[in-house]
């Protein structure tokens, strides 16, 4: 019976391969898809570093100040039932190594600098005149340095080609006699041989109507006369002049150089010796032609963005590095944080000051101030005299009341299991709708930078101290690309001091 399908076989069959064409289909589209990600766009921003805390005002009190560093107090300029400014200096220690430290800063911030506008700028015309002029020296040097020592190899090996005697007097070339010659004629040569081809000749006499003449062979083929004076053995310098009547048929072999010679090794030696000279100084002379190039080229070349990336880096170093300095600078001198009356002074020219002991009490001139407390992990963020803004929830968030931080508790206290630290603001200003007891929102400004590269915080990854981006390279396309940062600012955004550029799209990990 034949083999045969029905109708709904076919169609079962039909239909199974359309459903394996299309998943075929589906799995390919899906394959050739690239993860899909949001970007963020690198741009401009004002930032503010600071810290967002909550807080109560209560009634002001007594302010015990001290300083955040030891060292020896070197002018008291206040004395107890002063009344004192905001900003108004009342101890300070001695800053001599802190202003020397601060200078340093300053002086490693402007070569900083001036390497970045070094590498922006390029090299001046006179730059890379020098750097011209020094490639075409070392070009000439090495010209003559070449010529040089080709012309004391090629000496070096003529002396040992022609094995010149010790004595200097004659060449060591000899005609050397067979054992079978008849004659007792001998052959003596002459001249310089000026070629560097080695072997022999080879000469046979032969007698002729008009007398003996030698056929010579071997390095070069010629016939020439047998005389008494000297006559060219060829081409090559030679001469040969033969002392006696030399029988047909008797041959002299000359070989270049005469290996036994006594002069042959040494002259061999100073032949060798003088090609490795020649190598090494023309290699010398080389390398400072390929060094001057690079030289040139250095200052010929535009700058490369990753140059410029790591000039502005170490300017945003050395800014950091300043500031530091300014700030254990500013820590010597102890200053009113706010208006007051001085109640005490606990410290004399001399002494020894000791971080976190009260050495000034004040009494302030306003009525409120408020309490809060930062966590250890934004501690860093904020000091004494950073400004702030107030609003009170009585009021809503658009009345904001200037404030300044005037004091923070050197000693933790743990809030939640979270060690934290007593800090102090005080209003700038007395208002008659400030009571105490009213919950109080802070925001604390430590440190702002104008039109300056950010990211949003989120967007950058730190792993084993590293912190990076994922940067859009092409289309589906990302990389890891490393970046510094400077200041997280209260909006969000962390400022880049290099690594990217406006402009760049960096994958938006908020999403």
């Amino acid at each position: 019976m034949p083999n045969s399908f029905s109708r709904k076989q076919i169609t079962a069959i039909s239909a199974g391969i359309l459903i394996i064409a299309v998943a075929a289909l589906l799995i390919s589209r899906n394959l050739s898809k690239h993860p899909a990600y949001n970007f963020t766009e690198v741009k401009n921003a004002d930032l503010t570093q600071g810290v967002t805390e909550t807080g109560t005002v209560t009634s002001a009190q007594d302010l015990s100040l001290s300083f955040q560093r030891s060292g020896s107090i070197a002018e008291a300029d206040v004395n107890a039932g002063d009344r004192v400014s905001k900003g108004q200096a009342l101890l300070k220690l001695d800053l001599k190594d802190a202003a020397a430290s601060v200078s340093q800063a300053a002086a490693a911030l402007q070569v900083a600098q001036a390497n970045y506008d070094k590498v922006i700028s390029g090299a001046t015309a006179a730059d890379v005149q020098v750097a011209q002029t020094a490639l075409d020296n070392a070009q000439k040097t090495l010209d003559a340095t070449a010529k040089q020592q080709s012309l004391l190899v090629s000496n070096a090996q003529s002396a040992y080609l022609n094995t010149v005697s010790l004595s200097g007097l004659s060449n060591g070339l000899t005609a050397v006699p067979a054992a079978g010659n008849l004659s007792s004629a001998a052959i003596t040569i002459t001249g310089t041989y000026n070629d560097t081809t080695q072997g022999q000749y080879a000469l046979t006499a032969y007698s002729t109507g008009s007398g003996m003449k030698f056929n010579v062979s071997g390095l070069e083929t010629a016939t020439m006369d047998v005389k008494s004076a000297p006559l060219p053995l060829g081409t090559k310098g030679l001469y040969i002049s033969v002392n006696g009547t030399p029988s047909p048929g008797d041959t002299w072999t000359i070989s270049i150089p005469n290996t036994q010679s006594p002069s042959y090794l040494p002259d061999y030696n100073a032949y060798l010796a003088a090609q490795q000279t020649r190598d090494q100084a023309v290699l010398n002379a080389q390398n400072a032609v390929t060094a001057a190039q690079a030289a040139l080229n250095l200052k010929t070349t535009p700058a490369r963005p990753e140059d410029v990336a790591a000039a502005k880096a170490q300017v945003a170093t050395a800014q950091a590095a300043l500031q530091a300095a300014q700030n254990a600078y500013s820590e010597g001198i102890l200053t009113s944080p706010i208006d007051g009356l001085v109640t005490s002074v606990d410290g004399k020219v001399g002494e020894l000051a000791v971080p976190g002991k009260e050495v000034v009490a004040l009494i302030s001139s306003q009525k409120f101030q408020i309490n809060t407390y930062v966590s250890d992990a934004d501690l860093s963020k904020i000091k004494t005299g950073d400004a702030a803004d107030i609003t009170l929830d009585a009021y809503g968030s658009n009345t904001v009341f200037p404030a300044t931080v005037i004091a923070i508790d050197p000693a933790a206290t743990v809030i939640n299991g979270v060690s934290s630290y007593k800090t102090t603001l005080q209003f700038n200003n007395d208002d008659s709708r400030i009571k105490e007891g009213l919950s109080a929102n802070i925001t604390v400004k430590d440190a702002t930078r104008e039109n300056v590269l950010a990211v949003p915080t989120g967007d950058i990854i730190t792993k084993n101290a590293r912190q990076f981006v994922i940067k859009q390279t092409g289309p589906g396309q990302t990389e890891e690309t490393a970046i510094t940062t400077g200041i997280a600012a209260l909006n969000g955004l962390t400022e880049i001091t290099s690594g990217l550029n406006a402009g760049d799209q960096v994958v938006n990990l908020g999403n």
